[in-house]
Order: structure tokens, then sequence, then C-alpha cells
């Protein structure tokens, strides 16, 4: 299951099946509209993960300079 949204700031999910012939179709369903609380909290969301990922990146580095072969 995957979570988009067009232009209109409509939400849709799309739903991903194999037919028969082992082929793959998606169907998207219109979940509901976009508001820009929505959008901001993405973001807020985005800017957290991207700060873990960085602290995470550095400790890595940090643990790697501490070796030696």
């Amino acid at each position: 299951m995957v979570f988009t949204h067009d232009e209109r700031g409509e939400i849709f999910r799309v739903a991903v099946n194999r037919n028969q012939s082992g082929e793959l179709e998606y169907s998207p369903i219109n979940v509901g509209e976009l508001e820009i609380e929505n959008i901001q909290f993405w973001q807020e969301a985005d800017r957290v993960l991207q700060e873990i990922i960085e602290s995470e990146r550095q400790q890595e580095r940090r643990q790697s300079k501490g070796m030696s072969l």
C-alpha cells in the first residue's frame, strides 16, 4: 500500500495487485483531501528523520576513525 497525493491536494491510496498473467496492476483509491496541517506535519517528520540519519552517520564516522588495521 502506497500513499500519494496529486496536484489538487487529494490523497490517494494506491493498491497494488498482481493479475492472472503476473503483471502488476495499480488501483488509486481516493482517501480524502490534503490539509496544510498534514504538509507541516510531514515536513517536521522529514526534518526529524534527517537529523536522526545525520546523527547515525556521524556516529559511524567516529567509530570507524577509532579502528586501525
